[in-house]
């Protein structure tokens, strides 16, 4: 009866406690809510106010209330708009979609995000284009894995072009999730994550995003079954303090280690981590953890027993099996000494005549060895020629063709700008240049030395050469490039080059572009090239198309170890993605 009383008490003074918690959370957002009205009375329409709009926004989004989150970052919104603020426009468009809780797919929520990514666009805004891209990423997440996949590739490049490590380390991440997740490929998300672990080790501040990063790597080793491996890295969360650790991580640490000693046979560690996972469920849930303690503890013990048991039982079996293999190997014996005398006689006699068909065989086989040697002297002769014919027709193709393409838009700038002097000059200028680039191909060609301007001065002057014969007010082409500090391998300039420069010339003659840009990225042993345009986009089924066009480009990167992948949508431009191995 005391115990019961003490039970009783003890119980109302958590709920006594609970509530006067609850009283005081309560009060302290009512006097947050009431100061926050009182400072914004006090300011005038501007900027000031619309910054107030936006904090309280993120204090309502803390506390879960994402309507009333919604209700100030359109009131902020709505202020931006008539001052003119662009930029806090774009930012307010990017919260919108951020805190939406409609699926991150849904048009509704995504037209927000198109209007951020568009003004990162326009402004050339590289951190801006990176959180855009990431952002897309998580939109395709679990609709289109591919698309996500392109979306977290531009979001890590335009992350180091803008030198924002942090937002590399967690596009670097969701790529990954995605590669473990649906592309099943837990190597290659393993070494992005230790990429990313590596920094968040490096970085202060980082405890929660370097635990979230274990946990990962111990999810891919489990997808392994690398049961060893999983345990090591869901243990390093330990050097991590406590304190820092929210419920959630220490339940699902706890879960996993249980799981993990489990999997292992050792019952007693997994009911010791089972314990510390049950602390963390709600106090209703007790009798449902009670019996899943017991269901452990039962398994500890049972596996006590049922190896003893073992043990006596091969005990025993040990002392039948002497008896049996006696009475076997005595009848074992009998059988096969009968056995071997008969198989002897007749392994004499097949001997002789496999050696006779082992002669047969060996004067067919020099007969037929003959006959192929002929044939593929033949083969090789007829090839050489073939492949003769397709180089000459490739160096056409690719340089005095793009030459020519070009040359024809000059023509084309001048016959729209005959009053123009500076235009007509300049166009004057580049035709001279290319019909001289275009003289100096042919002549290569004859001499069988068709490295053109490549060789003698790279790979980044080559393109930026190319690129200011051909711009001109009907197409104006940029180039960027990142971490190509060195030159490649002189072969393979010239390769890419002539890739970017049929790239170009397609551009030139099927595109009705008035933009192109050209971006090239080193990074990790992999050169990255990015062709895009705002032109008329391909039409469907451009990858069946037959010639010296796409289908050929990919041809050569693949004989390179390389990638194509085409990003095209009709009357918005295309994005070609080239990665190669360096």
């Amino acid at each position: 009866m005391e115990e019961y009383l003490h039970n009783k008490y003890l119980i109302l003074y958590i709920l006594l406690l609970s509530s006067f918690s609850v009283f005081c959370q309560k009060t302290e957002k009512e006097d947050s809510i009431s100061y926050y009205q009182k400072e914004l009375n006090k300011l005038a329409f501007g900027e000031k106010k619309a910054e107030m709009h936006l904090s309280f926004s993120e204090f309502y989004n803390s506390k879960d209330q994402s309507v009333k989150a919604y209700e100030e970052i359109f009131k902020a919104l709505a202020i931006y708009e008539k001052i003119g603020n662009q930029e806090q426009i774009a930012e307010c468009n990017l919260k919108i979609y951020v805190y939406s809780t409609l699926k991150k797919e849904d048009e509704t929520a995504k037209k927000y995000l198109d209007r951020y990514y568009n003004y990162a666009k326009q402004q050339k805004d590289t951190n801006k284009l990176a959180q855009a891209h990431k952002q897309y990423g998580i939109v395709y997440f679990d609709v289109d894995h591919k698309k996500s996949r392109k979306h977290f590739e531009k979001a890590i490049k335009y992350a180091l072009i803008a030198n924002d490590s942090l937002l590399w380390a967690k596009s670097t991440n969701n790529l990954a999730l995605l590669l473990a997740g649906y592309d099943k490929k837990q190597d290659s998300a393993l070494m992005y994550y230790r990429r990313v672990l590596d920094f968040y080790k490096k970085k202060e501040n980082s405890s929660r995003l370097l635990l979230a990063t274990y946990v990962n790597i111990a999810n891919s080793y489990e997808k392994k079954n690398d049961i060893d491996k999983a345990l090591f890295y869901i243990k390093k969360t330990e050097i991590i303090p406590s304190n820092k650790l929210n419920a959630f991580y220490k339940e699902v640490i706890s879960e996993k280690l249980s799981k993990y000693y489990k999997w292992k046979g050792d019952y007693k560690k997994a009911l010791e981590y089972k314990e510390v996972f049950i602390k963390m469920k709600d106090s209703i849930e007790y009798a449902l953890q009670d019996i899943a303690i017991s269901e452990l503890q039962t398994k500890y013990e049972t596996e006590k027993k049922e190896n003893e048991n073992i043990l006596l039982k091969s005990d025993i079996a040990k002392k039948e099996q002497k008896e049996t293999i006696l009475i076997i190997v005595v009848i074992a014996s009998i059988i096969i000494g009968t056995g071997i005398s008969v198989l002897i006689a007749k392994n004499a006699k097949r001997k002789q005549e496999l050696a006779k068909q082992k002669e047969k065989l060996k004067l067919q086989e020099v007969e037929k060895e003959l006959k192929e040697q002929e044939l593929s002297s033949i083969d090789i002769l007829i090839e050489g020629q073939e492949k003769e014919r397709q180089r000459l027709a490739e160096n056409l193709h690719d340089n005095l063709g793009g030459t020519l393409a070009a040359i024809k838009l000059n023509m084309q700038n001048l016959q729209q700008n005959k009053n123009n002097e500076t235009v007509l000059e300049k166009s004057i200028n580049n035709s001279l240049n290319l019909i001289d680039d275009a003289y100096q191909n042919v002549r290569n060609m004859a001499h069988e030395k068709s490295n053109g301007v490549v060789a003698s001065q790279g790979l980044l002057p080559a393109i930026q050469k190319f690129v200011n014969n051909i711009s001109s007010k009907k197409l104006e082409i940029n180039v960027d490039h990142f971490g190509l500090k060195s030159r490649l391998d002189n072969s393979l300039e010239i390769r890419i080059f002539r890739i970017i420069q049929e790239l170009i010339t397609n551009i030139i003659k099927h595109a009705n572009a008035t933009e192109a840009n050209i971006s090239l990225t080193n990074h990790d042993s992999t050169l990255n090239i990015i062709v895009e345009d705002n032109g008329i986009g391909f039409k469907k089924g451009f990858s069946n198309s037959e010639g010296l066009g796409i289908a050929s480009i990919e041809k050569r990167i693949e004989s390179l170890g390389g990638t194509l992948e085409i990003d095209s949508s009709p009357n918005i431009g295309s994005s070609i993605i080239i990665n190669l191995p360096l």
